[in-house]
């Protein structure tokens, strides 16, 4: 046989080419055949997830992250979605309450328009469209959703926690009444089965656990935690089939905007990115609120733009002082992210502290750091505040200052949630975010002369009276050159 003639499978017979019978691999066939076939079953059952027609925006955190801090990341009233569907502890009683609530609003939904015969068809109409969404719904997740595998089980999820969230929006933004009772609402001849109408007292719908503000307010926030969210096209998807097109009809977004306008880190000057802001491109409600303060300009949603090189990250507040630099609260600021350095003078926004300020900006950096298509702006700031605040004392001063408006217990707190914030947080600088300012400080900062005049400004013209000591000082010091200098006068004068 020619050396470049290919062997047959049947030529495999070994021979002078000591090559094995029937197999090119020497294995024992008498016990690695069904290892391998096992093992091979294994491969391809591990197929993965088919790609899906909407991006992954909803993710599960990792767990060195939630070690911190995981009531941040843990729904506590509420589970909205499949992450957290029966998980929460049953034994609190605002848990069992909600949940049964969700069912109160899909009924008050339903019948905004009073009439039992298109309660029926629309209640219909949305479990089917819920269930048409099935694949879409679970391509938003980043983890198979093991507790909800069939797609009518799915649909009920969506629809009821859709519901519940479209309804708080509406009972909090819109106050327009429902609709009249058409005069046939009792016409005879419908076979099929109805829901019966509502109750009169069910009119004026309220929820009775958010009586209490402190569960009103951890209510909205757990409907902030990125683990515990619905796709946004599923709220829109309700709204179209609850809320009749019309002239007056409301912006679901600003009706989003308004649900948690008063929870904001800063009062925000300006709402431009709500007006560029489609319902079509927000995913889920954190990534709008996220959106009203880092408005997004991503054209690919898993584009991930080329990183610069990372600056130098300044000193603290204190030493900052110390060096000359000045602390301003800046006003008519956008938001608590439009942070400005000119010439030794820094201007940072205020900042509101509170309770749950904390869980509010993990969950927002969470979103920052699972997502690569949104800018990373509150992570960065996150660890700015965390440079500048080293130390209660750094908390202190800006405080003094009107920057932080702190809340919580002590200035020790304050500094504590920022040192804790930026745990783990990879970041990417995109653009000049605080890229030039940190530059700047730190080229301000290391000048020995603004030193020199920081010192001199904070020991001798920090108050008045060391003004006067000063001043007393140099004229005493005037006096006593001028009668030296008399002296010597006088003494070359009579030599």
């Amino acid at each position: 046989m020619d050396e470049m003639t290919p062997l047959k499978p049947n030529d495999m017979s070994g021979g002078d080419r000591g090559l094995p019978d029937k197999h090119p691999i020497d294995i024992d066939r008498d016990c690695d055949v069904a290892w391998i076939k096992e093992f091979r079953s294994s491969v391809n059952k591990q197929r993965g997830r088919r790609p899906g027609k909407k991006p992954c925006t909803i993710f599960k955190i990792q767990d060195s992250i939630c070690l911190r801090n995981e009531d941040a990341y843990r729904p506590l009233l509420i589970s909205i979605g499949p992450y957290y569907h029966k998980r929460l502890p049953t034994s609190n009683n605002y848990v069992i309450t909600l949940e049964n609530q969700k069912w109160l609003c899909l009924r008050h939904l339903l019948f905004r328009n009073r009439i039992r015969g298109n309660a029926t068809e629309l209640l219909e109409k949305c479990l089917i469209a819920m269930k048409k969404l099935g694949d879409e719904i679970r391509s938003c997740y980043s983890h198979e959703l093991d507790n909800l595998t069939d797609d009518h089980s799915l649909a009920q999820v969506m629809l009821l926690d859709g519901c519940f969230i479209l309804q708080l929006i509406l009972l909090f933004g819109e106050k327009t009444p429902a609709n009249k009772k058409d005069d046939k609402e009792d016409e005879v001849g419908e076979a099929r089965e109805m829901l019966s109408p509502l109750h009169t007292e069910e009119e004026e719908f309220q929820l009775p656990p958010l009586g209490m503000l402190w569960t009103w307010n951890i209510l909205r926030f757990d409907l902030l935690k990125l683990e515990n969210q619905i796709p946004f096209f599923v709220l829109t998807t309700l709204f179209d089939l609850f809320i009749a097109p019309s002239d007056e009809r409301p912006n679901l977004v600003d009706l989003v905007f308004k649900l948690f306008s008063d929870i904001h880190p800063s009062d925000p000057k300006s709402q431009d990115s709500l007006e560029l802001l489609e319902a079509t491109k927000v995913h889920h409600l954190l990534h709008l609120f996220h959106s009203t303060l880092v408005p997004s300009k991503i054209n690919s949603p898993l584009s991930i733009k080329r990183a610069i090189k990372a600056p130098k990250w300044i000193p603290n507040a204190t030493e900052l002082r110390q060096a000359g630099v000045k602390f301003v609260k800046k006003e008519n600021a956008r938001n608590f992210l439009d942070i400005s350095y000119n010439n030794g003078t820094m201007e940072i926004p205020e900042l509101s502290l509170h309770d749950h300020t904390d869980t509010l900006f993990r969950n927002m950096i969470a979103f920052e750091q699972c997502y690569p298509g949104v800018e990373n702006q509150v992570s960065l700031y996150a660890i700015f505040m965390d440079c500048i605040i080293d130390t209660p004392n750094d908390a202190h001063l800006l405080h003094l200052k009107g920057i932080l408006s702190n809340r919580l217990s002590t200035d020790e707190a304050a500094a504590e949630l920022f040192n804790k914030l930026s745990y783990q947080i990879y970041y990417v600088l995109q653009g000049e975010y605080l890229h030039e300012f940190c530059d700047a400080v730190n080229s301000f900062h290391k000048k020995k002369r603004n030193r020199w005049r920081a010192k001199l400004m904070r020991d001798y013209f920090s108050n008045p009276w060391a003004i006067i000591s000063l001043i007393t000082a140099v004229v005493f010091l005037l006096l006593t050159l001028e009668q030296s200098s008399f002296n010597v006068l006088s003494y070359f004068h009579q030599t």
